[in-house]
C-alpha cells in the first residue's frame, strides 16, 4: 500500500466536512485518520521539517480545495465545505489535479503562481500553467530532490574513501566520530584516541565527558572488492572481551560478508555495530564531514499572528 498522493486526501476531507459544521484542523485530521487506510509506516513516515508526511499532504489538500472554491476558511486553521464541496463529497468519486482545474477559481491560482504565466494576461489560463498541480506536492518534489542530491554526494564520498591512505583512513574517522559527538574527555579534550598499540582496538571513545562510558573503535580501510570476513569480526569481539568492554564498532571502507552480519546477532553480552563503506559516506553526508554546503534553501510560509496582530 502506498500512501495517497495531496489530492487522494481532497475526497475524505469533503466528507469529513459534509455536515456543513465549521471545523477546526484537528477536527479534520483526526476524521480523515478515521477514513484514509494507511499502515503504521505510512503515518509514522516524517517529512525532513519533522511533521508526519501524510498530514503534509493533507494540508496541501486543504489549501487547493480552498483555492478551488469547494471549501471556505471562515476562520484561522477551520475550514467549511461549499455547496460544491458538498455535491463532490456525495459523488464519493476520486478527485483529481485536472478536476480543479475546472474550477475558475482555480484557473487564477494556478495563474498567479505559475512563473511561466504572462504578467499582462494574468486572467488567461497558459497552456504551460495546465498540469502543474500534478501528485506530488511540492515538499515532495523537493525532499525527493534532496535526497537524490545526498545519494549522489554520498557516492562521491564514498570513492574519496577507497582511495585513502589506511593512516589517513583513520584520522577521517577520529574526525568523523567526534562529529558524531562522542570522543569528548575533559582530561584530553574533544579527540577521539586511536591507539594502534591495543591488539585488535583501533580506538576508544567516549560517550559522556568523564569518560566512564567507553566505545571501542575498529577501522579498516580495504578495496572495495577485499570483504571483511566473519573471523576478522570475532577477533574484534573477542578483544573487545579482553577489554571488558560491552559497546564496539567496527567501520571499514568496503563490506561486510554474510558471517560477519551474523556476528553481532550472535554475541549477547555486548552490542557491536558495523559500518560498511557506503553507510559510513551516508553519515559523513548527514553530519557534514568532508562536504560544504554549496546553497541554502529557505522555505517560507504564513505568518498567521502577523496578520492578526497588525
Amino acid at each position: 500500500m502506498a500512501l495517497p498522493q495531496w489530492h487522494q486526501f481532497i475526497l475524505p476531507i469533503l466528507q469529513v466536512l459534509d455536515t456543513g459544521e465549521i471545523k477546526t484542523l484537528k477536527q479534520i485530521k483526526a476524521g480523515v485518520l478515521a477514513l484514509v487506510p494507511m499502515t503504521e509506516d505510512e503515518r509514522a513516515e516524517l517529512i525532513p521539517s519533522g511533521q508526519e508526511r501524510w498530514y503534509n499532504r493533507m494540508n496541501w489538500a486543504l489549501s487547493h480545495s480552498f483555492n478551488a472554491g469547494i471549501l471556505l476558511r471562515p476562520v484561522r486553521a477551520s475550514y467549511q465545505t461549499t455547496a460544491e464541496g458538498k455535491r463532490l463529497a456525495k459523488l464519493a468519486q476520486p478527485i483529481t489535479p485536472k478536476m480543479l482545474e475546472q474550477y475558475p477559481k482555480y484557473q487564477e491560482f494556478l495563474g498567479r503562481t505559475s512563473q511561466s504565466q504572462d504578467t499582462s494576461n494574468s486572467s488567461v489560463l497558459s497552456n504551460d500553467s495546465i498540469g502543474v498541480i500534478a501528485d506530488e506536492t511540492p515538499t515532495d518534489v523537493l525532499d525527493r530532490a534532496i535526497k537524490q542530491l545526498n545519494r549522489t554526494l554520498a557516492n562521491d564520498v564514498y570513492q574519496q574513501l577507497l582511495s585513502l591512505e589506511p593512516a589517513t583512513f583513520e584520522r577521517l574517522i577520529r574526525q568523523f566520530i567526534v562529529h558524531l559527538g562522542y570522543g569528548v574527555n575533559k582530561m584530553d579534550g574533544p579527540v577521539a584516541k586511536l591507539n594502534s598499540a591495543d591488539k585488535g582496538i583501533d580506538g576508544i571513545i567516549w560517550q559522556d565527558a568523564l569518560g566512564l562510558d567507553r566505545v571501542y573503535l575498529q577501522a579498516k580501510r580495504y578495496t572495495e572488492d577485499n570483504k571483511v570476513g566473519g573471523k576478522e569480526v570475532r577477533g574484534f569481539s573477542g578483544a573487545l572481551d579482553q577489554h571488558r568492554a560491552t559497546k564496539g564498532i567496527f567501520i571499514t571502507t568496503s563490506s561486510f560478508t554474510a558471517d560477519a552480519q551474523q556476528v553481532p546477532r550472535e554475541v549477547v553480552s555486548k552490542t557491536l555495530l558495523l559500518i560498511d563503506g557506503v553507510r559510513l559516506a551516508e553519515l559523513m553526508v548527514q553530519y557534514g564531514v568532508g562536504v560544504q554546503v554549496e546553497r541554502t534553501l529557505s522555505v517560507k510560509k504564513l505568518d498567521q499572528d502577523f496578520f492578526e496582530t497588525i
